[in-house]
């Protein structure tokens, strides 16, 4: 029952022609099965021409109507051979209505789980989604879901088991599951969603910060929580209204109310949280229905009353308390609400198959038109504006032609790869080398593109590499891809591209933003074109355009290449170097010597593990994660960033302790890779119980604690903001090495610059099949560049010294 992708009925009307495209929108391409009813004059319960059934029934749920496989990795080659026909069952079409036919094969694809509990089901549907690890804790409210991991369970026989985690806290077992998401693709080129199972109560407000994070960051999350049982008493036992606290935190948030609901649900829950932009889905589970068995009985139960997902939009929302409803006179049913839910079918091979019903915000972020927009805002675009122009991304002609030729032409072009450019690496590098484009990456960027290329600017942003910031700022075309113009990347709004923006008044660039959702469109940044697709099949499209027709003035960026490499030797990222001290020390026979010591700072350190790794050759098979702080940006500064996805980190939400829990997951997902967590002391004494697990499971992660006992970003805040009034960032470190002794983990202990070369060597290289903590000691000092609250890009703190800053903006 695996998903597959649908093609958008805006792309099959659009062909290539602009014209084409504004008519389809006008009256919503056909998208919604209802509207091609009206448009055909069918009645709203019976279907009697059956030609006309058949062609627009084949049109919204088969993708060969597009003439491409819009979920292929090469989009723009992939033919699909024919219009293959909708496989449903046509006779109750022609001879009563879709409504049987729908019901039909949800019959049948219920059918496959008769017999088997609700708890058996999510087993059955976890395995059916490949996966392969689950992290959590334990509870009454979720024994019998926890009862299907155990090895002796008889449904197991021999087969193949999940491997099942039990961390110190809920907490943990929600990072280790973004660490595990954040880290791996599955075959479809997307990230593979993580997996949390937790009790009631506090089992699940303790996944709130977890849940969160990932809905800030993108990752694709799916929590299992056990709930009181429907017949409880109100206030039961930890009882919460997990569904409304989860809420506004998840793409899809839902309590199971019958056994019948399991299939759809799971399958629904891994697609929402894979598709679009990921994030993550919350399933609230009453323990008693976790143990109903899924009967012929309740399966008819369950048929006979869905309800009607009609064009009334009002009817609608009064029956959301319905997720699973019947599109009238189409074979399609709709799951979750009116307002964020979509549109399937399901076939006679027992398949969920998404197909298009709408162009609201919801359907727009998750079904990709692969259409170019210019002067377009999506509050109007419904709305003949004057300006208002579309185009197929791929075409020859119209608005892909002109993008490109404003890409061509440019002479001061410059790129921001996003997140939504991590699987188009390849890609990415064949355009910057083509027509030889400077680019920077974001912080969930990092590693897209190489930064051994001499094309590779680094992070850009407020505590980026001083050299995109001032290139970005400098530069005639941006193009964005797979980023949202994020605070942290765009500084003071008003005044960031101020280049780019006179250079689009006068028709020689601008901005070219790419993204999978449409809701981003114009949100931080008014663009000259937003490309509503993925990052992938914009470079595609692009570089086989430039293929096609390459520019005929190959240096017209040579100067904007010099004045990126005199930037980088101006402004490079600093690293304070502190005199040798003498001090006088007894060793274990009390003999008193003198030995020469100088001291270290974060930067330091991470630079040293950076030319170990590099000088060694294992830089590309390392992942690194991080806490939040200033061991986060300089990790981010300093390492040499050369794949996709090897930085895991909290953007958005900046959430503290993350770093064990993310570098578990990647280890946990990535066996054969080298796991290092760059932690603070401030981040890691929030989740060091950990350590119980990693010790426990035998998890080969290497922990490095860079320990100055501060928070030292936001005591860096107070010296700038509050006078040097310094509270609540001051921390007593423990004895980290003995800490993770008790747990039977190895620790080093490194104090000085001089002893720093060879116990990171240990550290990376002596202890490849357990695990490994170092604890390193280094004195407080900012992190440098930084860009000021409430300043442009290009004004930043390059130097650690005293300076006036604007009281009036609150740093965060």
């Amino acid at each position: 029952m695996k998903f597959h992708t649908a093609a958008t009925l805006l792309a099959a009307s659009c062909a290539s022609s602009p014209s084409t495209i504004s008519s389809a929108f006008a009256f919503s391409a056909l998208s919604t099965p209802q509207r091609a009813i009206d448009r055909n004059n069918l009645s709203r319960r019976k279907i009697h021409d059956f030609a006309t059934t058949t062609r627009w029934m084949s049109t919204i749920s088969d993708p060969s109507t597009t003439g491409k496989s819009v979920g292929a990795a090469t989009g723009f080659t992939n033919d699909v051979a024919s219009s293959a026909p909708w496989v449903g069952d046509y006779d109750s079409l022609v001879n009563g209505s879709a409504e049987a036919a729908s019901k039909s094969a949800a019959r049948t694809y219920m059918n496959n789980f008769k017999g088997e509990t609700a708890a058996h089901i999510i087993y059955s549907k976890l395995l059916e989604h490949n996966v392969e690890v689950v992290n959590g804790y334990s509870g009454g409210a979720i024994l019998p879901l926890l009862d299907q991991f155990h090895q002796n369970h008889p449904r197991h026989g021999g087969k193949k088991k999940i491997r099942w985690i039990t961390n110190s806290n809920e907490s943990s077992s929600g990072h280790v599951a973004e660490g595990i998401a954040k880290s791996s693709t599955e075959p479809d080129g997307k990230l593979a969603a993580g997996i949390v199972v937790a009790t009631s109560g506090p089992g699940a407000t303790n996944l709130v910060t977890p849940v969160t994070d990932a809905m800030c960051d993108g990752v694709p999350l799916i929590v299992l929580c056990g709930q009181a049982a429907t017949t409880a008493p109100q206030d039961a036992f930890q009882s919460c209204p997990a569904v409304e606290i989860m809420r506004p935190v998840t793409k899809w948030s839902y309590q199971i109310k019958s056994a019948a609901e399991v299939p759809f649900a799971m399958d629904y829950a891994f697609y929402v949280s894979r598709h679009g932009r990921p994030g993550p889905v919350f399933i609230d589970l009453p323990k008693d229905l976790q143990i109903q068995q899924l009967t012929d009985e309740l399966v008819e139960k369950f048929l006979g009353g869905l309800g009607s997902f009609v064009e009334d939009l009002e009817h609608n929302r009064r029956n959301d308390n319905q997720f699973v409803r019947l599109i009238p006179d189409t074979t399609a049913i709709h799951l979750g609400p009116t307002d964020s839910g979509l549109s399937f079918q399901v076939d006679k091979a027992g398949e969920l198959k998404p197909v298009e019903s709408g162009h609201d915000a919801y359907h727009l972020d998750h079904h990709n038109t692969d259409v170019i927009y210019m002067g377009v805002d999506y509050a109007k675009i419904y709305e003949q504006t004057e300006g208002r122009k579309m185009g197929k991304l791929g075409a020859e002609d119209g608005l892909m032609k002109e993008m490109v030729g404003l890409i061509k032409n440019a002479k001061r072009p410059f790129i921001i790869a996003g997140q939504g450019a991590n699987d188009a690496s390849k890609e990415l590098m064949e355009l910057a080398e083509t027509l030889q484009i400077p680019v920077a990456t974001t912080l969930h960027a990092l590693g897209t593109f190489d930064e051994r290329h001499p094309l590779a600017t680094n992070m850009i942003g407020m505590h980026g590499h001083a050299t995109p910031n001032y290139l970005v700022q400098d530069c005639d075309l941006l193009i964005c891809i797979g980023s949202r113009f994020d605070d942290r990347i765009i500084g003071r709004p008003s005044d960031f591209i101020p280049a780019a923006r006179q250079a689009s008044k006068e028709g020689r660039g601008g901005v070219i933003h790419v993204d999978v959702r449409f809701s981003e469109n114009a949100k931080q940044v008014k663009p000259d074109y937003f490309v509503h697709s993925t990052g992938k099949k914009f470079l595609q499209a692009v570089n086989s355009a430039i293929r096609a027709d390459p520019p005929k003035d190959t240096r017209r960026t040579r100067e904007w290449i010099k004045r990126k490499q005199s930037l980088e030797k101006e402004f490079p990222v600093k690293i304070n170097k502190y005199p040798q001290i003498t001090y006088t020390v007894e060793d274990e026979d009390g003999n008193k010597h003198e030995v020469v010591r100088s001291k270290m700072c974060c930067q330091g350190v991470i630079h040293e593990m950076n030319r170990q790794l590099l000088e060694t050759g294992k830089i590309d098979d390392s992942i690194f994660t991080t806490g939040v702080g200033i061991h986060q940006m300089a990790t981010a500064q300093l390492i040499t960033w050369t794949q996709p996805r090897q930085m895991l980190s909290s953007g958005s939400l900046g959430t503290m302790g993350v770093s064990t829990g993310y570098c578990m997951g990647a280890k946990l997902a990535n066996p054969t890779k080298i796991c290092i967590s760059i932690d603070g002391d401030g981040s890691f004494n929030m989740t060091f119980t950990e350590l119980k697990t990693i010790g426990e499971e035998k998890i080969p992660v290497k922990l490095m604690i860079l320990d100055n006992e501060s928070q030292m970003m936001v005591e860096y805040w107070q010296r700038l903001f509050h006078d040097e009034r310094y509270i609540a960032v001051r921390n007593k470190s423990p004895k980290y090495v003995t800490l993770a002794s008790a747990f039977g983990i190895k620790g080093i202990y490194c104090e000085s610059q001089e002893e720093l070369p060879e116990k990171m060597r240990q550290f990376l290289f002596d202890y490849d099949d357990e695990p490994v903590l170092f604890h390193v000691r280094i004195e407080r000092t900012p992190c440098l560049p930084m860009v000021a609250p409430g300043q442009p890009l290009d004004n930043m703190i390059l130097t650690d010294e005293d300076f006036e800053v604007d009281l009036s903006a609150a740093p965060s």
